[in-house]
Protein backbone atom coordinates (compact mmCIF):
# COMPACT_ATOMS: atom_id res chain seq x y z
CA UNK A 1 0.00 0.00 0.00
CA UNK A 2 1.15 3.53 -0.81
CA UNK A 3 1.04 6.81 1.10
CA UNK A 4 0.53 10.06 -0.79
CA UNK A 5 2.32 12.40 1.59
CA UNK A 6 1.29 15.65 -0.11
CA UNK A 7 -2.05 16.44 -1.72
CA UNK A 8 -4.47 19.38 -1.66
CA UNK A 9 -7.83 17.71 -1.17
CA UNK A 10 -9.55 20.94 -0.20
CA UNK A 11 -9.46 21.88 -3.90
CA UNK A 12 -11.30 18.73 -5.03
CA UNK A 13 -14.96 18.82 -6.13
CA UNK A 14 -15.62 15.07 -6.35
CA UNK A 15 -13.78 14.04 -3.20
CA UNK A 16 -15.45 10.64 -2.85
CA UNK A 17 -14.62 9.77 -6.45
CA UNK A 18 -11.00 10.84 -6.02
CA UNK A 19 -10.68 8.80 -2.83
CA UNK A 20 -12.23 5.75 -4.47
CA UNK A 21 -9.72 6.05 -7.33
CA UNK A 22 -6.92 6.28 -4.78
CA UNK A 23 -8.13 3.18 -2.96
CA UNK A 24 -8.29 1.23 -6.24
CA UNK A 25 -4.67 2.27 -6.94
CA UNK A 26 -3.51 0.91 -3.58
CA UNK A 27 -3.23 4.22 -1.73
CA UNK A 28 -3.92 3.58 1.95
CA UNK A 29 -3.23 7.06 3.36
CA UNK A 30 -3.23 10.64 2.08
CA UNK A 31 -1.94 13.74 3.83
CA UNK A 32 -3.88 16.83 2.78
CA UNK A 33 -1.70 19.90 3.14
CA UNK A 34 -2.64 23.30 4.53
CA UNK A 35 -1.36 26.40 2.73
CA UNK A 36 -3.30 29.08 4.62
CA UNK A 37 -5.46 29.31 7.72
CA UNK A 38 -8.59 28.85 5.62
CA UNK A 39 -7.15 25.86 3.76
CA UNK A 40 -5.75 24.35 6.96
CA UNK A 41 -9.18 24.40 8.61
CA UNK A 42 -10.68 22.72 5.55
CA UNK A 43 -7.94 20.07 5.50
CA UNK A 44 -8.59 19.18 9.14
CA UNK A 45 -12.32 19.02 8.48
CA UNK A 46 -11.77 16.60 5.58
CA UNK A 47 -9.45 14.43 7.67
CA UNK A 48 -11.85 14.31 10.61
CA UNK A 49 -14.80 13.31 8.46
CA UNK A 50 -13.03 10.33 6.85
CA UNK A 51 -13.45 7.17 8.91
CA UNK A 52 -13.37 4.30 6.38
CA UNK A 53 -11.38 3.40 3.27
CA UNK A 54 -8.30 5.44 2.41
CA UNK A 55 -7.34 7.31 5.58
CA UNK A 56 -6.76 11.05 5.49
CA UNK A 57 -4.47 13.10 7.71
CA UNK A 58 -3.76 16.83 7.63
CA UNK A 59 -1.05 19.40 8.10
CA UNK A 60 -1.61 23.04 8.98
CA UNK A 61 0.54 25.89 7.80
CA UNK A 62 0.95 29.05 5.77
CA UNK A 63 2.63 28.88 2.37
CA UNK A 64 5.13 31.70 1.74
CA UNK A 65 2.92 33.13 -1.02
CA UNK A 66 -0.56 31.61 -0.72
CA UNK A 67 -1.22 32.80 2.83
CA UNK A 68 0.27 36.27 2.54
CA UNK A 69 -3.09 38.05 2.47
CA UNK A 70 -4.17 36.44 5.73
CA UNK A 71 -0.96 37.40 7.50
CA UNK A 72 -1.19 41.00 6.29
CA UNK A 73 -4.80 41.21 7.45
CA UNK A 74 -4.56 39.44 10.81
CA UNK A 75 -0.92 39.90 11.79
CA UNK A 76 1.73 37.21 12.08
CA UNK A 77 1.34 36.53 15.81
CA UNK A 78 -2.40 36.03 15.53
CA UNK A 79 -1.97 33.73 12.53
CA UNK A 80 0.53 31.53 14.36
CA UNK A 81 -1.75 31.38 17.39
CA UNK A 82 -4.63 30.33 15.13
CA UNK A 83 -2.51 27.58 13.59
CA UNK A 84 -1.72 26.33 17.09
CA UNK A 85 -5.42 26.22 17.92
CA UNK A 86 -6.17 24.26 14.74
CA UNK A 87 -3.48 21.71 15.58
CA UNK A 88 -4.87 21.22 19.08
CA UNK A 89 -8.39 20.78 17.73
CA UNK A 90 -7.63 17.48 15.99
CA UNK A 91 -5.52 14.37 16.45
CA UNK A 92 -5.47 14.00 12.68
CA UNK A 93 -2.90 16.82 12.33
CA UNK A 94 0.51 15.28 11.63
CA UNK A 95 2.70 18.21 10.57
CA UNK A 96 3.30 21.94 10.13
CA UNK A 97 3.29 23.28 6.61
CA UNK A 98 3.42 23.76 3.77
CA UNK A 99 5.87 26.46 4.73
CA UNK A 100 9.23 27.73 3.52
CA UNK A 101 10.62 30.20 1.00
CA UNK A 102 9.51 30.92 -2.57
CA UNK A 103 11.73 33.30 -4.53
CA UNK A 104 11.04 34.06 -8.18
CA UNK A 105 13.82 34.52 -10.70
CA UNK A 106 14.01 35.09 -14.46
CA UNK A 107 15.38 32.54 -16.90
CA UNK A 108 18.68 34.42 -16.59
CA UNK A 109 18.59 33.92 -12.80
CA UNK A 110 17.82 37.57 -12.08
CA UNK A 111 16.01 38.05 -8.77
CA UNK A 112 12.36 39.11 -8.99
CA UNK A 113 11.50 38.83 -5.29
CA UNK A 114 12.00 42.11 -3.42
CA UNK A 115 13.98 42.38 -0.19
CA UNK A 116 10.76 43.31 1.62
CA UNK A 117 9.06 40.16 0.35
CA UNK A 118 12.05 38.04 1.36
CA UNK A 119 11.96 39.49 4.88
CA UNK A 120 8.25 38.67 5.11
CA UNK A 121 8.77 35.08 3.98
CA UNK A 122 11.72 34.54 6.33
CA UNK A 123 9.79 35.76 9.38
CA UNK A 124 6.78 33.65 8.46
CA UNK A 125 8.96 30.56 8.06
CA UNK A 126 10.86 31.21 11.31
CA UNK A 127 7.63 31.37 13.28
CA UNK A 128 6.40 28.11 11.78
CA UNK A 129 9.71 26.43 12.58
CA UNK A 130 9.28 27.52 16.19
CA UNK A 131 5.68 26.31 16.19
CA UNK A 132 6.70 22.89 14.86
CA UNK A 133 9.39 22.60 17.53
CA UNK A 134 6.95 23.64 20.26
CA UNK A 135 4.30 21.14 19.15
CA UNK A 136 6.83 18.42 18.29
CA UNK A 137 5.54 18.05 14.74
CA UNK A 138 7.54 17.64 11.51
CA UNK A 139 7.85 20.42 8.96
CA UNK A 140 6.60 20.14 5.39
CA UNK A 141 8.96 22.44 3.51
CA UNK A 142 8.46 24.28 0.23
CA UNK A 143 11.63 25.71 -1.32
CA UNK A 144 11.99 27.60 -4.59
CA UNK A 145 15.29 29.30 -5.49
CA UNK A 146 16.23 29.78 -1.82
CA UNK A 147 18.31 26.78 -0.80
CA UNK A 148 21.06 28.60 1.09
CA UNK A 149 18.61 30.67 3.10
CA UNK A 150 16.46 27.65 3.90
CA UNK A 151 19.47 25.76 5.26
CA UNK A 152 20.62 28.78 7.24
CA UNK A 153 17.23 29.15 8.90
CA UNK A 154 17.00 25.46 9.70
CA UNK A 155 20.47 25.07 11.15
CA UNK A 156 21.53 28.40 12.63
CA UNK A 157 18.39 29.65 14.31
CA UNK A 158 16.88 26.63 15.96
CA UNK A 159 19.36 23.74 15.97
CA UNK A 160 16.75 21.68 14.19
CA UNK A 161 18.81 18.50 14.13
CA UNK A 162 18.07 17.88 17.78
CA UNK A 163 14.60 19.42 17.92
CA UNK A 164 12.57 18.39 14.93
CA UNK A 165 12.46 16.68 11.55
CA UNK A 166 10.64 17.20 8.33
CA UNK A 167 10.45 16.71 4.59
CA UNK A 168 11.37 18.78 1.55
CA UNK A 169 8.36 18.20 -0.64
CA UNK A 170 8.20 17.89 -4.44
CA UNK A 171 11.97 17.72 -4.79
CA UNK A 172 13.55 19.94 -7.47
CA UNK A 173 17.17 20.21 -6.32
CA UNK A 174 20.37 18.54 -7.46
CA UNK A 175 22.43 15.84 -5.71
CA UNK A 176 24.71 18.26 -3.86
CA UNK A 177 21.69 20.04 -2.40
CA UNK A 178 20.07 16.72 -1.52
CA UNK A 179 23.14 15.73 0.49
CA UNK A 180 22.71 18.85 2.62
CA UNK A 181 19.09 17.89 3.28
CA UNK A 182 20.08 14.36 4.21
CA UNK A 183 22.83 15.65 6.50
CA UNK A 184 20.09 17.47 8.45
CA UNK A 185 18.23 14.20 8.83
CA UNK A 186 15.32 15.39 6.71
CA UNK A 187 13.35 13.34 4.20
CA UNK A 188 13.02 14.04 0.47
CA UNK A 189 9.68 13.57 -1.30
CA UNK A 190 9.25 13.04 -5.03
CA UNK A 191 6.23 14.19 -7.02
CA UNK A 192 5.32 13.70 -10.66
CA UNK A 193 8.18 16.02 -11.63
CA UNK A 194 10.59 13.09 -11.25
CA UNK A 195 8.96 11.47 -14.30
CA UNK A 196 9.51 14.45 -16.60
CA UNK A 197 11.95 13.90 -19.46
CA UNK A 198 14.08 16.94 -18.55
CA UNK A 199 14.27 16.10 -14.82
CA UNK A 200 17.67 14.40 -14.98
CA UNK A 201 19.07 16.01 -11.82
CA UNK A 202 15.97 15.05 -9.84
CA UNK A 203 16.16 11.50 -11.17
CA UNK A 204 19.81 11.34 -10.11
CA UNK A 205 18.78 12.18 -6.54
CA UNK A 206 16.03 9.55 -6.57
CA UNK A 207 18.55 6.99 -7.78
CA UNK A 208 21.40 7.83 -5.37
CA UNK A 209 19.75 8.79 -2.09
CA UNK A 210 19.11 6.33 0.76
CA UNK A 211 15.69 4.85 0.16
CA UNK A 212 15.13 5.02 3.92
CA UNK A 213 14.77 8.80 3.59
CA UNK A 214 12.47 8.78 0.55
CA UNK A 215 8.78 9.70 0.38
CA UNK A 216 6.38 9.89 -2.57
CA UNK A 217 3.59 12.36 -3.25
CA UNK A 218 1.37 13.84 -5.94
CA UNK A 219 1.00 17.51 -4.94
CA UNK A 220 -2.39 16.99 -6.59
CA UNK A 221 -4.22 18.59 -8.29
CA UNK A 222 -0.90 19.90 -9.63
CA UNK A 223 2.16 18.25 -11.21
CA UNK A 224 0.65 15.20 -12.90
CA UNK A 225 3.31 12.64 -13.83
CA UNK A 226 4.03 11.53 -17.37
CA UNK A 227 2.11 10.59 -19.47
CA UNK A 228 -0.58 12.82 -17.89
CA UNK A 229 1.56 15.95 -17.55
CA UNK A 230 -0.60 19.06 -17.80
CA UNK A 231 -3.77 17.26 -16.71
CA UNK A 232 -5.50 17.49 -13.34
CA UNK A 233 -3.63 15.29 -10.88
CA UNK A 234 -5.08 12.89 -8.28
CA UNK A 235 -3.64 10.91 -5.34
CA UNK A 236 -4.05 7.71 -7.37
CA UNK A 237 -1.12 8.86 -9.50
CA UNK A 238 1.32 8.44 -6.62
CA UNK A 239 1.48 4.87 -7.92
CA UNK A 240 2.92 6.18 -11.21
CA UNK A 241 5.56 8.14 -9.28
CA UNK A 242 6.48 5.04 -7.29
CA UNK A 243 6.58 2.88 -10.42
CA UNK A 244 8.98 5.32 -12.08
CA UNK A 245 11.27 5.21 -9.05
CA UNK A 246 11.30 1.40 -9.19
CA UNK A 247 12.96 1.69 -12.59
CA UNK A 248 15.60 4.09 -11.27
CA UNK A 249 16.30 1.93 -8.22
CA UNK A 250 15.89 -1.56 -9.75
CA UNK A 251 13.40 -2.41 -7.01
CA UNK A 252 9.88 -3.81 -7.15
CA UNK A 253 6.78 -1.69 -6.63
CA UNK A 254 6.05 -3.63 -3.45
CA UNK A 255 9.50 -2.75 -2.12
CA UNK A 256 9.17 0.97 -2.89
CA UNK A 257 5.62 1.05 -1.52
CA UNK A 258 6.66 -0.66 1.70
CA UNK A 259 9.73 1.42 2.43
CA UNK A 260 8.15 4.79 1.57
CA UNK A 261 5.07 3.91 3.64
CA UNK A 262 7.28 2.94 6.58
CA UNK A 263 9.19 6.20 6.15
CA UNK A 264 5.93 8.18 6.19
CA UNK A 265 4.85 6.38 9.34
CA UNK A 266 8.20 7.10 10.99
CA UNK A 267 8.04 10.81 10.15
CA UNK A 268 4.35 11.54 10.68
CA UNK A 269 3.47 8.95 13.34
CA UNK A 270 0.09 7.83 11.98
CA UNK A 271 -0.18 4.81 14.24
CA UNK A 272 0.31 6.91 17.36
CA UNK A 273 -2.89 8.85 16.72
Amino acid sequence: MLVDTHAHLETVDDLEGVLENAKDAGVSKIITIGTSIKASKKCVQIAEQRRTGTQIYATVGIHPKDGKGEVEKLGLARCIDTLKQIVRSSKKVVGIGECGLDYRVTNDNLQLTTDKEKDFQRELFKEQIKLAAQLKLPLVIHCRNAWNEIFSLLTTNYRLRTKIGGVFHSWTGDWQTAKRVLDLGFYISFSGIVTFKNAKEIQEVAKKMPVEKMLVETDSPYLSPEPWRGKINEPKNVKIVAEFITILRSLSLDQIAQVTSENAERLFGFENL
